[in-house]
Order: structure tokens, then C-alpha cells, then sequence
């Protein structure tokens, strides 16, 4: 009896997952997706080049800068919501940023450049420890795929921001980022129906982010020259496997890492606490998706909601005051500030609403009943809970959209890359000269339209702006104290910080003021919040108080003062009316016998300016 008598079943090997399919075993492996792989290279350093011309050169925009200057006077024994210090923000920014200031007075180096160095940091951390967990949900990257998610990191994390690099906005977006990423772990780990090797050779049913590659195919095998019909096609696939640690179990993450995922997270949301719905959303969907509660207990989750409770504790011993104080008075003020309706928040924010708008048509494009989840699919989740917490903050800023950019940025980009595997899209030979030539006009057109100068290619535009007029500050020696009167922070804080003065003043602008003059005097859009008249007395007291005060602690040599009064000056927050400011101060008794140390020296822009006679 012959061998093949005695097993009439051909016996055959699965061939390896990064060869084609043949009769020949003897046919090398695909090669790498070359041309993908030097296209994104390109890109990728070309887009870090733009970062550097729009978002590392550039000054510090003008909050950053007020949270570095109140960092160092926290240095220096200043009480952070004491009689010296009223800030808005909840502390935790500040606290973060004492480190810096404390490196700067003993490195001697400037503040602004180690802060920048930290938020550079705190982006390669980010990035390494998310494309860990991508890995984790597809071990097999290509190197095209790598170089194209680097490029779209240091778009989304380094470009978009621009001057807000650093923003509380900014840095909430990061650090978010691992736990958005690593619930996709979660979902995974729950399904119990195993997920299918697609036969080589039919690449129709593969999953997205594939494990194989080609010359000609961004992550799929090349099509051999005559796909086997089922009929002869000999080579069987092997039988579905249960999913593999390696692929399924986030028990791949140390208990450490996921920890360290949920207190980064903790960190982010208590630094813009109305992104708690970030957690909120994507823990309710994941209830639903795995209809168990044990999810919640697990260490990332733990410890992001013990981050918050921490930090909770955290402002009740060592900063009470910013809860007994600061909470109540941004009740009654903040709406001043945050007061555009939902349409013009939507008209302020195009952008967001276009790039959400395709990001989830994609992905209903995409969706198939049998795809596993994917990252993108929390992405967009988290998406869309910023983009609530942007409508509640009412301001319409373009810095609060940041967060809600970077999460549909990133689904898009990840979309992108599995629509890319469905279609075996392929990469002609001449991508790398295209994305050559692409970023060397992006390098060229962002240094014309920043301002940068090949002649002078170590001097910068300060990117600030030149409001009040410089000149008014010229000949003050370093920390000469000096009071600005504005509802601008862009033009309080950086003159002060640029000039190395002292800010005489305990708020970084009048922004209690507007609510009082909507109440007292409701010229302009009727006010949608009314306080009760005992309450804005107490209100209009206090803004008094703390400019009379202000003004007899640092005896500031100049004074500027906005005119909002002047028809062609529009106030922040103050657009549809004119009121005078100096005038509104000057209803106090004790105010004008201060004032009456200053004489009028002269008027340029929108500022009179007062020096100490």
C-alpha cells in the first residue's frame, strides 16, 4: 500500500503570515512597503520641523505664561488664593508647574524654555507608551503604519496646538490619551468569539492594521499573478484559534502601567475638571458593551478615580480657600465670560464640527458587525464628550477645542489607515518624491507665514502682541511693578512677563468686573443671569476693596488703563457696549484718594497711562 493510500488527506503548512502565496516554497518574503515607509519618514520629520517654527520658537502664549509667573511667586511664599493671588483655575496647574520654576532659579535658564522642554517630555512619554497598547491590539505594525501614526502624532499633539502648546486644554488631551486608547483592551478582553486568519491569497475579509506587507500594498500581500479558485485551491487555513494573550488579554499591561495610564488621565481631567465626562462616557459605554461591572474595578479606572478623589483632598487641606472662595464667585461671574449661546458656539468652532462630521461618516462607513471594537471607536466617544464640555465652558476659545480636535483627529487618522487595508490602496513609487516635494514647500510656506527669517535664523517674532505699546514699558528696570486695567489677558501678562515687571495686581485681568457692570448697568445684550442685589453690593465691594488694596501694597509706578469707553475700542466680553472703567473705580472713595497719587502721562492705542508723581 502506497503512502497515499494510507492518508489520502494532503498534508500541508500555512504558509508563513509575510509570504505570498505559491506553489514555490521557495519565493522570498514580500518586501517592505518601501515607499510608504519613506514617504511618512519624510513627513513625519517635515511635520516636526512646522512644530518647531509654529509651536516651539514662538513666545508662550499668554496663559501659559500667567501659570509659569504665578508658579514662581508661589516659589517665593506668595499664598495662591491669598490677599496677593486670585486666580481662577482650579491649583493643580500651578503646583505642576513650581517644578519648572524651581529648575529655572537653580539652573538659571529661562522658564519658558524648560516648560517647553517638560510639555516635550510629556509628549514622547505619551506617545511611546500609546503605541505600546497599539501594539497590543495589533501586534503586527508595519513600519509604514509606525511612521504614518508618528506623523500623525506630532500633527495632532505639536501643530495643532501651536502657540497653546502647554495649554490645560492641551495637556488634558495627552494625557488622556493612554486610558482612551487602553479601554479598547477592555472590550477585546470580553469577547469570547474568536476572530478568524483570513486564507492568504483572499485578502477580502482581512482585519484592519494587517500583519503582512508588500512593495506594492500598504500592509497586504501582493496579488499573485491568478487567485486560486476554492475549488482547487489546496491550501487550507487553519482553524480558528482562541485569541492570544499577546493580542486580547490587557493583562499584557503590568498592573504598574495600568496604573500609571489612570493617574496620567486622573492628572489631565483634574486640570480641566469638565472633562470628567471623558471617563463618564466611555466607562457607560463600555458598561453596556461588556454588561458587567467588573470593568470598574479595574487599576486604571481605580486609580483615575482615586487621582480625583486625591486631588479633591489635595484642595481641601492645603487650598480651601479656592472651594470656600473662588468656586462660589465663578458662579456668579463666570456666565459674563462664557456667555455665547450654542449657535455662535458652533459659528466659533466650524472647524471641530467639520472634522467631527466626517470622522464619525467614515466610521459609520467602515462599521461591520463582525469588526472588533476599535480604537477609533472610543476616540470619537471622547470626541464627543469634549465637545459637550467645550459647549459648557460657553467661551468659544479656540484653545477649549483643543481636546475635541486631537480625539477626532486621531479616530480620522486611524479610520484612514484601515480604509486604506480594506481597499488595498496601493503606494506607487513616486510618493516619496511627492511627499519630498510637499514638505518642502509646508516647511517653506510655515516660516513665511509665521515670520521667520532665514536671515536672521536665530531671532523669532515674539508672536505677542504689541498691545499695550512697548514703548510704555521701555526704560522700567526689572520688576518695577506696574497695573493694568484690562479685560485682555493677552495684554496684561505677557508685557509683564516679557519685561521682566511685577503685575501690581491680584487677578491677571478685571474679569469679576463684567458680571457687575451687566447687573448694574444692562446697556448692550440683556444679561441671562441676574444676581440678586445683595449679592452684586457684596460683589462690587469686593472689586473695589481689591484694587484699592492692590494699588497701596505695590504702590505701582505706571498704571494702564483700558478705554472701553472709546467707541473704536472693543473690551473682551464687554464687545456690545462701552463702559468706562476708570470711572466705574473712581465711584469709590477710597479708590480716588489713591488714584490721586497719579498724574496722566499719555494715551497711545487703546491705553491711557498714569505714573506715580
Amino acid at each position: 500500500m502506497s503512502r497515499s493510500q494510507i492518508n489520502p488527506r494532503p498534508q500541508t503548512t500555512p504558509p508563513a503570515p509575510n509570504s505570498i502565496h505559491s506553489a514555490d516554497s521557495s519565493v522570498p518574503p514580500a518586501p517592505l512597503n518601501t515607499p510608504a515607509i519613506k514617504s511618512f519618514t519624510l513627513l513625519t520629520f517635515a511635520s516636526f520641523g512646522m512644530a518647531i517654527l509654529i509651536s516651539l520658537l514662538p513666545a508662550v502664549g499668554h496663559d501659559q505664561l500667567w501659570c509659569l509667573y504665578v508658579a514662581q511667586r508661589i516659589l517665593h511664599g506668595t499664598k495662591l488664593y491669598g490677599p496677593e493671588l486670585l486666580e481662577s483655575n482650579p491649583p493643580l496647574i500651578m503646583a505642576m508647574l513650581t517644578l519648572p520654576a524651581a529648575l529655572a532659579s537653580l539652573l538659571h535658564l529661562p522658564i519658558t524654555l524648560l516648560f517647553k522642554a517638560g510639555v516635550l517630555l510629556t509628549e514622547a512619554v505619551v506617545a511611546l507608551l500609546s503605541l505600546r497598547i497599539l501594539l497590543l491590539l495589533h501586534p503586527a505594525l508595519t513600519p509604514a503604519k509606525r511612521w504614518s501614526l508618528a506623523f500623525a502624532f506630532i500633527s495632532i499633539f505639536l501643530i495643532l496646538p501651536a502657540r497653546d502648546l502647554g495649554q490645560r486644554d492641551h495637556l488634558l488631551a495627552l494625557l488622556c490619551l493612554p486610558y482612551i486608547l487602553s479601554a479598547t483592551l477592555t472590550t477585546r478582553a470580553n469577547k469570547t468569539t474568536p476572530i478568524p486568519t483570513p486564507k492568504v491569497g483572499n485578502t477580502a475579509g482581512a482585519p484592519p492594521f494587517s500583519t503582512v506587507s508588500s512593495s506594492n500594498r500598504v500592509g497586504y500581500p501582493a496579488k499573485p499573478d491568478r487567485l486560486p479558485s476554492p475549488a482547487t485551491d489546496t491550501t487550507t487555513a487553519p482553524p480558528p484559534q482562541p485569541p492570544t494573550p499577546n493580542q486580547n488579554d490587557p493583562t499584557n499591561l503590568s498592573f504598574n502601567l495600568k496604573t500609571t495610564i489612570g493617574i496620567l488621565a486622573g492628572l489631565g481631567i483634574c486640570l480641566k475638571p469638565h472633562h470628567a465626562l471623558i471617563p463618564i462616557a466611555i466607562e457607560t459605554f463600555l458598561l453596556l458593551k461588556n454588561r458587567t461591572l467588573r470593568q470598574l474595578l479595574r487599576p486604571t479606572i481605580l486609580s483615575l478615580i482615586a487621582t480625583g478623589i486625591a486631588f479633591l483632598i489635595a484642595i481641601r487641606l492645603i487650598t480651601p480657600a479656592y472651594l470656600t472662595e473662588i468656586v462660589p464667585l465663578l458662579r456668579d461671574v463666570y456666565w459674563a465670560v462664557g456667555h455665547l449661546t450654542f449657535t455662535q458656539l458652533i459659528a466659533e468652532s466650524l472647524q471641530l464640527h467639520i472634522l467631527a462630521t466626517v470622522t464619525l461618516i467614515l466610521y459609520l462607513t467602515l462599521r461591520r458587525p463582525t469588526t472588533p471594537n476599535r480604537p477609533a471607536e472610543l476616540l470619537i466617544l471622547a470626541g464627543a464628550a469634549s465637545t459637550l464640555a467645550y459647549y459648557l465652558q460657553g467661551t468659544g476659545w479656540y484653545y477649549q477645542q483643543i481636546p475635541a480636535l486631537s480625539f477626532f483627529s486621531a479616530a480620522l487618522w486611524l479610520l484612514l489607515i484601515e480604509l486604506a487595508d480594506r481597499g488595498q490602496i496601493s503606494t506607487p513609487q513616486w510618493t516619496p518624491k511627492a511627499a519630498l516635494a510637499l514638505s518642502m514647500l509646508a516647511l517653506a510656506l510655515t516660516a513665511y507665514f509665521s515670520g521667520y527669517t532665514f536671515a536672521h535664523p536665530l531671532s523669532f517674532p515674539s508672536g505677542l502682541s504689541n498691545t499695550p505699546d512697548p514703548t510704555f514699558f521701555t526704560n522700567l528696570p526689572s520688576g518695577t511693578p506696574v497695573a493694568i486695567l484690562s479685560t485682555f489677558v493677552d495684554d496684561t501678562v505677557p508685557p509683564i512677563t516679557t519685561h521682566h515687571l511685577l503685575m501690581a495686581q491680584r487677578t491677571n485681568n478685571l474679569w469679576v468686573l463684567p458680571a457687575i457692570l451687566r447687573n448694574q448697568d444692562p446697556q448692550g445684550h440683556p444679561p441671562p443671569h441676574l444676581i440678586p442685589p445683595d449679592r452684586l453690593a457684596e460683589l462690587d465691594r469686593l472689586q473695589h476693596t481689591w484694587m484699592v488694596e492692590d494699588l497701596n501694597r505695590w504702590r505701582p509706578t505706571l498704571i494702564l488703563v483700558l478705554r472701553c469707553e472709546d467707541p473704536t475700542v472693543q473690551c473682551q466680553v464687554l464687545e456690545d457696549r462701552h463702559d468706562n472703567l476708570l470711572a466705574w473705580f473712581q465711584r469709590d472713595p477710597a479708590f480716588r484718594t489713591t488714584f490721586s497719587h497719579y498724574q496722566y502721562l499719555r494715551r497711545s492705542g487703546p491705553y491711557d497711562a498714569y505714573t506715580l508723581r
